[in-house]
C-alpha cells in the first residue's frame, strides 16, 4: 500500500507511467498539471456538466501542458490567477492577485471542442476586458473540474488554455 502510493505521487510529480493520464487517478486539480493536452482532452470529453455549489473554487493553471515547464509554468500562473467564486445568482467570478474581479455569466450550453453538454461562463455581456473569452466547465471528478478557455474573435472560436477548478468542501 505504501509503495503504491509512493508510486502513484511520483507519477503525478513528473508525469511519467502509465497511471500518469488515468483519469480514475485523479483526486485533486493539481494532478492534472502533468497531463498531456490529449489526455486533458479526453478526459474534458468524458467529464460531466455538473454546477459547482456556491462558493469558492481553489483554481489550477495548465500551462504548456504535457512539456517539462508544466509544473513551473502552471505554478508561477498561480500567482496571477487563484480560480473562481460561484454565486446563486448565475455568475462567477475569476480571482486574480488575490482580488475578485472579471465576472462571467454562467449557464448550461453546448460545448465548441465536442457538441456535448457542458457548463459555459461567459463574458461577453459582463466583462470589457474578457468579452471575446468563453469558459466550459465539466466536473472530471467529485469535487474536480476542467475548464477550457475560448477565444471567440476567430470562426471557429480558438482554444486559448486549459485551467482546473477544486472544490475543496468536498
Amino acid at each position: 500500500m505504501i509503495v503504491s502510493s509512493l508510486a502513484l505521487v511520483l507519477t503525478s510529480l513528473i508525469g511519467l507511467g502509465a497511471g500518469a493520464e488515468d483519469a480514475g487517478l485523479v483526486r485533486s486539480a493539481r494532478e492534472l498539471i502533468p497531463f498531456s493536452p490529449a489526455g486533458l482532452e479526453a478526459l474534458y470529453r468524458g467529464g460531466q456538466p455538473v454546477v459547482p455549489q456556491p462558493g469558492w473554487l481553489k483554481g489550477q493553471a495548465l500551462v504548456r501542458p504535457g512539456t517539462k515547464a508544466s509544473a513551473w509554468a502552471s505554478k508561477g500562473a498561480g500567482l496571477v490567477w487563484q480560480g473562481k467564486r460561484f454565486k446563486n445568482d448565475g455568475t462567477a467570478r475569476n480571482r486574480f492577485f488575490g482580488i475578485p474581479m472579471i465576472k462571467g455569466k454562467l449557464s448550461e450550453g453546448t460545448s465548441w471542442l465536442d457538441g456535448e453538454p457542458t457548463l459555459v461562463l461567459d463574458y461577453a455581456e459582463t466583462s470589457m476586458l474578457y468579452q471575446p473569452y468563453r469558459d466550459e466547465i465539466r466536473e472530471v471528478a467529485p469535487g474536480v473540474f476542467l475548464g477550457l478557455m475560448f477565444d471567440r474573435r476567430t470562426n471557429p472560436p480558438k482554444f486559448v488554455r486549459y485551467f482546473a477548478l477544486e472544490d475543496r468542501r468536498r
